[in-house]
């Protein structure tokens, strides 16, 4: 049986989500040079369901469940972004107001949101994507 593309974008979305997770953790989720109330955006939750999506996608590759992988790294990705997006709403609304305009979006900040990204979108499209190319006889 031959993998197909969507088995691939299960892969690179629960390698992507991983390292997100794995990357929140050690940064512990602060953003912006003076680290205020307001660049702190740490949820554990955030680490758990990142980490959690991808360890359960790893399973059910393992049990050959492709269709619930791809759920997996879609749906862990997508509830971690929105819980991150409520976190981090006074980090982001800074420095769109002008509050922290001299040093704008930290690096820390682009990156882990575009690990995210990738995991969710990578992801939702491993659910529309073949996962196993048919075996021509």
């Amino acid at each position: 049986m031959k993998k197909g593309f969507g088995f691939y974008c299960v892969l690179v979305a629960a390698i992507a989500g991983l390292a997100a997770g794995i990357y929140f953790q050690v940064i512990g989720g602060t953003f912006g040079l003076d680290n205020t109330h307001n660049g702190v955006c740490y949820d554990p939750a955030i680490v758990i369901l990142l980490v959690a999506g991808a360890v359960l996608a790893g399973v059910f590759i393992a049990l050959k469940r492709y269709g619930l992988a791809s759920a997996a790294v879609t749906v862990a990705p997508g509830a971690a972004l929105c819980l991150f997006i409520y976190k981090c709403y006074w980090y982001v609304t800074d420095v769109f107001v002008g509050i922290d305009e001299k040093h704008g979006f930290d690096p820390r900040f682009i990156t882990f949101v575009a690990l995210v990204l990738v995991a969710f979108l990578v992801g939702e499209i491993a659910v529309y994507a073949k996962k196993v190319k048919a075996v021509k006889a």
